[in-house]
Formats: structure tokens, C-alpha cells, sequence
């Protein structure tokens, strides 16, 4: 573009429209968008899922992932409870970590066993430390 070539503002974009609407001669740019002509849709095709989130058919595994996600729960409800004790959270602040962490985990293993592809679910963990252990290789 030249550098003395101004870019038209959105209010002249604008007018340019209103213009052609009303059957008035814009500058003819060719840049103004015609409300007779169809306009194409702006619904696109979802992407597809990665192949980690799509389920298995093997129902044993759904099953198994199923209870994990129920023993992750059960911990949560379990974490909820006690962390209503002011006196409990001052005493035992890592178990509560530990209890986040414990149920973190049990998601992601959930996922992985549910997936169709268990080794890009395993890539799609966000957690080094579980990733490298299902990996066996160092987090460093």
C-alpha cells in the first residue's frame, strides 16, 4: 500500500453502505458490502475431536473410568467436608494438597482409560510429574 494512501475509516465504510442502500453512488471502491447479494453462512463444521477425547467401545474401561471419576468424587465431597473446620485446614494444609493432587490424578487416569487413543490422551495430561511416570522418563 502507498504510503500517502489513506485506509478508509469505519464511519466512511459506513456511509459507503448506507449509500448503496439508498440507491446513491458510493466512490466505487468495491469494498462495500451489498445487502442484496446473499451472503455466505457463517455456521462452520465443528473441528474434530482429537482422538484422545473420542470414548472406547470396550465398556469394561468406560466402566472402570467410571469409577474412578465416583472415587475422585467421593475424595472431593470428603475435602469439602472436612475443609469446613477452620482448625482442620490450619493443621493439615498438605494433606489438602495432597487430596487435590490425589483426585487430579484420578481424573486424568480416568481419561486415559476411557480414550480410543490411551497414548495421545496420556500427551494431553497437563500434569509433568504423572505424565513422566506414565511415560517413564524424567520430568528435569
Amino acid at each position: 500500500m502507498d504510503k500517502g494512501a489513506r485506509v478508509p475509516s469505519f464511519w466512511t465504510k459506513a456511509a459507503r453502505i448506507a449509500a448503496d442502500l439508498h440507491g446513491k453512488s458510493g466512490d466505487g471502491d468495491g469494498d462495500v458490502i451489498r445487502a442484496d447479494l446473499p451472503r455466505p453462512s457463517i455456521r462452520r463444521e465443528p473441528p474434530p475431536l482429537p482422538r484422545a477425547t473420542v470414548l472406547t467401545d470396550d465398556q469394561l474401561r468406560l466402566r472402570l473410568a467410571e469409577e474412578l471419576e465416583y472415587a475422585r468424587r467421593m475424595l472431593t465431597a470428603m475435602g469439602d467436608e472436612l475443609s469446613s473446620d477452620a482448625l482442620v485446614i490450619s493443621r493439615h494444609p498438605a494433606e489438602f494438597q495432597t487430596v487435590d493432587i490425589v483426585c487430579q490424578m484420578l481424573g486424568h487416569i480416568a481419561a486415559v482409560i476411557r480414550s480410543s487413543d490411551p497414548p495421545s490422551a496420556v500427551d494431553a495430561i497437563g500434569m509433568k510429574a504423572l505424565k513422566a511416570r506414565l511415560l517413564r522418563r524424567n520430568v528435569l
